[in-house]
C-alpha cells in the first residue's frame, strides 16, 4: 500500500491527477492526500505487525529446537574433515571438491567456527 501512495505522490508532483473510481477518493485534493497518508500509516503498521509475528514464530521454533533459515551446507563432521585435510597439506580446491562445496562456503565455515590450529 505504501508503494501505491508513493506512486500517487510522484504522479501528483508531475501534474497527474488521480481519482479512485470505486472509493471516490480524489488524490488531487487535500482531503484525498490526507486519506492517502492515513492508508500509508495503516500499511506501515500492518508491515510492522507482520514482522513482529514472523520474529515471534522464529523465536518459538528456535525454542523448540527447530532449525530456522537455510540449512547449513557443511555439517560438523565435514568441517572437522576439512580441517584435517588442510592440516595434512591439501589444497582448498581439493577440499572443496571432496566435500562438494564452494570455496566461499568453506572459508565462511572456517571463519564462523575457527580452530586454533586452522591456517585458513
Amino acid at each position: 500500500m505504501s508503494h501505491v501512495v508513493r506512486t500517487a505522490e510522484q504522479l501528483h508532483e508531475r501534474g497527474v491527477l488521480i481519482r479512485g473510481l470505486n472509493d471516490g477518493v480524489d488524490y488531487s485534493t487535500p482531503t484525498g492526500r490526507m486519506i492517502a497518508g492515513i492508508l500509508a500509516s495503516l500499511a506501515e503498521y500492518e508491515r510492522s505487525l507482520i514482522a513482529e509475528r514472523a520474529q515471534a514464530a522464529r523465536d518459538a521454533a528456535r525454542a523448540r529446537g527447530k532449525q530456522t533459515g537455510r540449512p547449513r551446507v557443511i555439517n560438523p563432521e565435514q568441517l572437522r574433515a576439512s580441517r584435517q585435510m588442510k592440516a595434512a597439506g591439501e589444497s582448498v580446491s581439493t577440499i572443496c571438491a571432496a566435500l562438494n562445496v564452494r570455496r566461499s562456503t568453506l572459508y565462511k565455515a572456517w571463519a564462523e567456527l575457527p580452530d586454533a590450529g586452522d591456517a585458513a
